[in-house]
């Protein structure tokens, strides 16, 4: 049996009211998910936009 389809016969069991909030629970868990990726997304693109600007002689620090 699949986690999912687990989920559904014990969420079938449960309230409405129990239900509902499983649900909202699960629509929180898929928006976290995307979020995550927007975050990965968003922090490929700043790294591609400093290797572009980057040059040597920016890096102070590096000869130490």
């Amino acid at each position: 049996m699949s986690t999912a389809e687990m989920l559904f016969e014990r969420a079938k069991h449960l309230p409405e009211k129990l239900q509902t909030e499983a649900l909202h629970y699960v629509d929180f868990l898929l928006s976290r998910r995307a979020a995550e990726g927007e975050d990965i997304n968003w922090s490929r693109f700043s790294a591609e936009q400093l290797a572009r600007q980057y040059c040597s002689a920016d890096a102070i620090y590096d000869d130490e």
